[in-house]
């Protein structure tokens, strides 16, 4: 008798151990599926994100500048960047990218035109050229997804060189602080706290189109 009683014990015991591990198999699997359908939708909102394109009433969120398209001559400068949820910001030039982030966070994924193909690049992947170009902010960058394409670039431009996008955020950055000076000095000189937008005022450093934009 109390040997059934043990065999029983132990079948119980052997079949709650079997369940509870099935249990802990499947919750395992759960939460595994669970991460992977979040990676799948995340990777399908940055594949939405990386073809996104502006449309003829775009404004730049930073400077609120008119965004060109593609096929516009001044496209091939404009930049954009995604957020975790597939909000899309267009930008007209690279510096009010980095200046925007300067005030709302790093963005998850950033892009930009090649200047020869106006296709979109991941912003860390391209070749960064300096050169004596039209811009819509007047920065003078320009953008290439082939390091070859950038070096001929160079070739056919005077005193065009590669630089880092550490030396493209530095420019940016003493703009965006030139600018906060000039209206707080302007703010003092009224003597009250009444101020125009900064980032408009960003395109009296070049000469201005009809849009708006500063030239070379």
């Amino acid at each position: 008798m109390k040997k059934w009683v043990i065999l029983l014990i132990a079948a119980f015991v052997f079949g709650l151990t079997g369940c509870n591990n099935n249990q802990a198999e499947d919750k395992q699997n759960e939460t595994k599926q669970t991460e992977e359908n979040k990676e799948t939708k995340q990777e399908d909102v940055f594949r939405k994100a990386a073809t996104a394109e502006p449309d003829e009433n775009t404004m730049c969120v930073f400077c609120n500048m008119k965004v060109y398209p593609k096929e516009h001559e001044l496209g091939k400068f404009t930049a954009k960047s995604a957020t975790e949820n597939g909000n899309v910001l267009f930008f007209d030039d690279i510096g009010c990218l980095f200046n925007y982030e300067r005030d709302h966070g790093e963005a998850t994924k950033k892009y930009v035109r090649d200047y020869n193909t106006l296709e979109w690049i991941e912003l860390q992947n391209a070749t960064v050229v300096k050169a004596d170009i039209k811009t819509p902010m007047n920065y003078g960058y320009a953008f290439f997804a082939k390091k070859e394409d950038a070096d001929k670039f160079i070739n056919e431009q005077s005193n065009a060189m590669i630089v880092s996008w550490a030396d493209v955020d530095k420019v940016a950055h003493e703009r965006y602080m030139k600018k906060k000076q000039m209206m707080q000095n302007k703010n003092d000189g009224q003597g009250h706290g009444h101020s125009d937008n900064m980032q408009q005022d960003d395109h009296q450093d070049g000469n201005m189109n009809n849009d708006g934009h500063s030239h070379n």
